[in-house]
């Protein structure tokens, strides 16, 4: 296994973004007047702003759930999108709901986690929410094994288990798990999932790690700082752990 904060010269990150939805007080309504002076205040970094409407939704969570549902719960409320020069850092702002996704290239944890921060620090003071309602840290990788005539536990330390069985060998392979996370109340849901290729001579896999507080956080900072700390390095133990070292090389070369 390599080093927990190693960076790899070809990670697999498709994606990995945090959200962030708040509570406030009773009777107290979405000040849409906050968003043109958060503009204001990341415009530097976050140069192009988009409007868009979207529907709420709500991650549903629960023992022998798989996978995580997505569910409508409420009608088209407004959110705004700024987004980096290079358009691959975007923040997401909205009624109680702040997210940062970054695509590729992907720097790392230490140059993410800070962005991320900044716009937490920026929104709370802007709004002051009297709590996060729910946190969540989610990743999306994409696996590439370059050859159909392997077995994926040459790769992956997960993988289903089949019963033999004559006949040509099973695709479209999926798993999903649950597991408890770094902190009382946290959530880890992983999920693997065959892809289909356009390499007619390997196999792709997606990896996806949901990482939810499901009881929710103080809207301090610092205490949101030191969670969401904690459930990177707890994914990020899971996603070590789920790959072979033949597999870490595929991301060296």
């Amino acid at each position: 296994m390599p080093p927990k904060h190693k960076q790899f010269k070809k990670p697999p990150l498709i994606e990995v973004f945090c959200e962030f939805f708040f509570e406030t007080a009773a009777g107290v309504e979405w000040d849409s007047f906050i968003v043109p002076t958060f503009y204001r205040k990341v415009r530097k970094d976050f140069p192009t702003r988009q409007r868009m409407s979207t529907v709420g939704f709500q991650l549903m969570m629960g023992v022998g759930v798989p996978p995580p549902q997505m569910q409508s719960v409420g009608p088209p409320t407004p959110r705004h999108r700024f987004i980096s020069e290079n358009g691959k850092t975007l923040v997401q702002l909205g009624d109680n709901l702040l997210v940062v996704n970054q695509l590729p290239p992907y720097y790392g944890w230490e140059r993410f986690e800070p962005t991320v921060m900044q716009c937490f620090r920026l929104y709370t003071q802007l709004w002051k929410p009297e709590k996060v309602a729910r946190a969540a840290v989610h990743y999306i990788d994409k696996v590439d094994i370059p050859s159909l005539d392997v077995g994926i536990e040459e790769y992956f330390n997960l993988y289903p288990t089949l019963p033999e069985h004559p006949g040509t060998p099973a695709t479209n392979l999926a798993l999903t798990y649950e597991v408890q996370g770094a902190v009382a109340g946290d959530i880890l849901v992983g999920t693997m999932r065959q892809h289909p290729s356009a390499n007619p001579e390997g196999m792709t896999f997606l990896f996806q790690s949901d990482y939810v507080a499901t009881g929710g956080l103080p809207s301090d900072e610092k205490a949101v700082q030191s969670w969401l700390n904690k459930a990177h390095d707890f994914v990020f133990d899971v996603f070590l752990s789920t790959f072979t070292d033949k597999c870490y090389k595929l991301w060296e070369q």
